[in-house]
């Protein structure tokens, strides 16, 4: 027969492979069917560790080679108006292309840059058409933007020449004005409006005619560029395409550059999906008798690929509402009443454990738990949301904590294997720190309630392997696959890295602090610890 202690190992084994399994479930179903979070099986709760949290604004951050990036303008409320422009170098896909006979610029036919959106297909109709819904669209889909894509004239080195050329080159959100300074010419000059001054994120599939097929291709910005330019770039200047390296000094690629016509509207992409395909015609020969012979023309196509070194350019605009985020103050000593989490150019928390390092308090702790053989069976550190202050934004489906002493993810996230098959971004649900939302996954109108982090390993290497009581951070995370941290501009006492997550998150929130906030003091910060101790 199994002793009480054993079968509530059992027990809570059974309940955390129940947590596994429902990986591969939707996310916007997150916080939904959660179990109830009193329920913790008869175990010992103890929530009454002192914490000290508070907000930091990183301002300018490291932002090159995102795996994602943002681009348009989104208004976020009470987190202020952020311009998200963008530059990329640009590589051939086949280096060292030839070009038999292409004398004038009337034999190019066109050239096209195509980036696909995230997007969902939601149904196919009875003609075959289809229609979609786009993902990580922020503002209104149906807003216009004044879309630029010039000529880059910055050139993105590899590496950065104060460092004798062994460390790699940053390049910061801040730094827009250098490359505006440096383009070159307009190069989205169509006379459709719709694909310059009149920019809109269409989730439409573009459907074209090839051969008497019928092309049918998922949504995407899809611009004409200036064919006389790329004439004189890539035909008239093709002794600098024998290879890339070359290539990229002679064309430093683009520069996207918007501006708000009339409300805001901004996407996540992928820009390293995209490409430039120049269509045009050239001679055509068949051999006879081991001979090149002119066999008329055809209709042959060179790509360009957006590959190599990007930059974010990301500027904040203060509003109207977002005077409590641009006047923030913070107190390291007895931390703060309110957290603001911010993406991007933002802000993090850092929260200290125990009042911070090897405490008196950690101490004691320590010492009950190893003298009372206490089984840990659960930790949580639980934020709440400040509602009314978020009642009017856009809310991140997800926070990340993380060791902000040794910029690295905690023990627990790295124990998390759950995965998300369809969506990896998604995984580690264990770890948690998915949003838990009012109603039920059928209710139009949901608002945050809160968040959890599961620390339950971390805090048992407190207290019972001596592992040092780290500073925490805590950030908005658009993807929890992604644990690398990038510098800030400008390192602070309190940190100098940022997780990469939160750069490309362009949502913010506002927690309830350590610092009781009046009638709401039931939702500060709190770190509750579960266990158990032997019969």
């Amino acid at each position: 027969m199994l002793n009480n202690s054993t079968f509530k190992k059992l027990l809570f084994l059974i309940v955390g492979t129940g947590f596994v399994i429902s990986c591969d479930s939707e996310y916007n179903s997150i916080g939904a069917d959660i179990v109830d979070d009193n329920d913790h099986f008869g175990f010992i709760k103890n929530d009454e560790a002192s914490i000290v949290a508070f907000s930091q604004k990183t301002n300018a951050v490291q932002s090159n080679n995102l795996p994602i990036n943002p681009l348009g303008v989104f208004d976020n409320g009470l987190f202020g108006k952020t311009t998200a422009n963008f530059v990329t170098q640009v590589e051939l896909k086949t280096e060292n292309p030839t070009f038999r006979e292409v004398p004038t610029v009337d034999k190019i036919k066109s050239v096209v840059l195509n980036i696909p959106y995230y997007s969902t297909h939601i149904e196919t109709k009875s003609d075959g058409s289809n229609t979609y819904e786009l993902d990580s669209v922020y503002g209104n889909i149906e807003n216009k933007l004044r879309l630029k894509v010039y000529e880059n004239g910055y050139y993105l080195r590899d590496f950065d020449p104060n460092s004798s050329f062994t460390d790699a080159q940053k390049f910061y959100s801040d730094q827009n004005a250098v490359f505006n300074n440096a383009k070159g010419q307009q190069l989205n000059d169509s006379d459709f409006t719709e694909q310059n001054e009149f920019f809109v994120f269409s989730p439409e599939e573009r459907v074209t005619r090839v051969d008497g097929k019928t092309i049918r291709e998922i949504p995407g910005m899809r611009l004409d560029l200036n064919k006389q330019f790329f004439y004189d770039k890539i035909i008239a200047g093709s002794s600098n395409l024998v290879n890339n390296n070359v290539f990229k000094n002679h064309f430093r690629g683009l520069y996207f550059q918007v501006e708000e016509v009339a409300g805001s509207s901004m996407a996540m992409l992928n820009f390293s999906s995209g490409t430039i395909t120049m269509t045009y015609e050239d001679k055509k020969i068949k051999i006879v008798n081991g001979e090149e012979v002119d066999d008329g023309v055809q209709e042959k196509t060179l790509v360009l690929n957006l590959k190599g070194n990007t930059v974010s350019l990301l500027d904040y605009t203060p509003t109207g509402t977002s005077q409590p985020y641009d006047n923030l103050v913070s107190n390291p000593v007895t931390g703060d009443q309110k957290l603001y989490l911010r993406g991007g150019n933002g802000s993090v928390a850092m929260i200290d454990l125990f009042g911070g390092g090897n405490s008196q308090e950690l101490e004691t702790l320590r010492a009950q738990a190893i003298s009372g053989n206490w089984l840990i069976n659960e930790a949580n550190l639980v934020f709440y949301a400040d509602q009314p202050a978020m009642q009017n934004n856009v809310e991140p489906k997800r926070i990340y904590v993380y060791n902000a002493k040794d910029n690295r993810p905690l023990t627990d996230y790295l124990f998390d294997l759950s995965s998300n098959g369809a969506k990896p971004k998604y995984g580690k649900r264990i770890f948690d720190g998915m949003a838990k939302l009012t109603g039920s996954s059928s209710d139009v109108n949901r608002r945050v309630i809160k968040y959890k982090v599961r620390i339950t390993e971390h805090i048992k290497n407190v207290l019972f392997k001596d592992s040092t009581n780290v500073r925490l951070g805590v950030a908005v995370t658009e993807d929890i696959t992604k644990s690398t941290s990038l510098s800030l501009r400008t390192p602070q006492s309190a940190f100098t890295k940022v997780p990469l997550s939160s750069v490309i998150d362009p949502l913010g929130t506002v927690l309830y602090g350590t610092v009781p906030v009046p009638a709401n003091e039931n939702k500060r910060l709190k770190l509750e610890i579960y266990y158990t101790k032997p019969n």
